[in-house]
């Protein structure tokens, strides 16, 4: 009884930040000094189970220099071990510690559970159409994600894409790690260019601390995930697919910020014609991809581009039927494209 109680005391303290004594007191169906014994058995068992005193005291499980069992219940175990059979392999090197650590949660879970998990099992299959993400280093991750917690400058060297790219230097304040399509960025502020900017992490190099601290500032966009959408320069490098092309397309940029793939990356020429750049594993997808958007568009390159959304056009020919129930062959609405190059 007294452990059960214990080990109740302890989800408790793990899932919610502060507990007063009169909380886990009616929570527990005990009395505070009953309590208070527990929250003593538990710091023997070397939970660091920080108290304030008075009216306003509560009870905190703090962080200690290892990491004590967890207790979690069967909802929250299940949850946890799907993740991990689920997880992307977009950091470099968890793919050994992840098959680690779901055995460990396997040889664990009471016999009722392991069953309800061995239903779950899960064969990841490659999707053709988006390339597995480049992977980043978790040592990158960690820098990063200390450097904006503690808001200290970083400098390092960003390599962008495009014929003409090249590494430029960095002094950025960094704000958020942010996951788009199995890409990691940094969100962050540009000091010498005045900017914000969402960076990708596999193009960071040579990422340096400094000890400068920098004051919070306002993000240009309450939504993070439009603001990264919106970024121009966000797809992967071109050598990444077999086929890759540029587009005029007469459609605003917003609009192909929101559905374009998150490796493709576009220009807005102005309110109305927008320029993109993605890549495909045929020409033929590439052409079929901007279709789906049912606007002109003008393929700028390259020739075998070109080439494509000619035979492709020619090959759209969908009967339309009259009024009089008879069919006459036509060209699909929306469906047109002009080629330069």
């Amino acid at each position: 009884m007294i452990a059960n109680r214990t080990l109740e005391l302890l989800s408790l303290l793990q899932t919610q930040k502060e507990w007063t004594g009169d909380g886990l007191s009616e929570r527990l169906g005990v009395s505070p000094r009953t309590v208070r014994r527990d929250i003593n058995r538990l710091r023997e068992l070397g939970y660091p189970v920080t108290a304030t005193k008075g009216p306003s005291g509560y009870y905190r499980l703090s962080r200690g220099a290892r990491l004590p069992p967890l207790i979690v219940d069967d909802e929250q175990a299940l949850a946890i071990a799907l993740s991990l059979q689920t997880a992307p392999a977009s950091v470099t090197g968890m793919g050994d510690a992840t098959k680690r650590a779901l055995n460990s949660i396997r040889e664990l879970l009471p016999p009722h559970l392991a069953h309800r998990l061995a239903t779950f099992s899960i064969e990841q299959i490659e999707n053709a159409w988006e390339l597995a993400p480049p992977q980043v280093d978790p040592a990158l991750l960690a820098q990063l994600s200390t450097a904006a917690q503690q808001r200290d400058l970083v400098r390092f060297s960003y390599r962008s894409v495009g014929l003409d790219a090249e590494d430029s230097e960095v002094l950025a304040e960094p704000h958020r790690l942010v996951v788009w399509s199995g890409r990691w960025y940094l969100v962050g502020y540009d000091q010498q260019r005045r900017s914000w900017h969402a960076y990708r992490l596999d193009r960071i190099r040579h990422l340096t601390l400094t000890s400068w601290r920098f004051r919070e500032r306002q993000v240009p966009d309450d939504d993070i995930t439009r603001f990264v959408q919106n970024q121009p320069d966000r797809g992967d490098a071109p050598e990444s697919w077999p086929c890759w092309g540029t587009v005029l397309m007469e459609c605003p940029a917003q609009l192909v910020a929101k559905w374009a793939p998150g490796a493709a990356s576009f220009e807005a020429i102005d309110d109305r014609i927008t320029r993109i750049r993605m890549g495909a594993w045929s020409w033929s997808a590439l052409i079929g991809f901007l279709i789906t958007f049912s606007c002109r568009f003008t393929v700028e390159g390259p020739p075998e581009l070109v080439e494509a959304a000619r035979k492709v056009m020619g090959r759209i020919d969908v009967e339309i039927t009259r009024p009089d129930g008879e069919p006459r062959p036509g060209r699909g609405p929306g469906l047109s494209a002009g080629a330069s190059g």
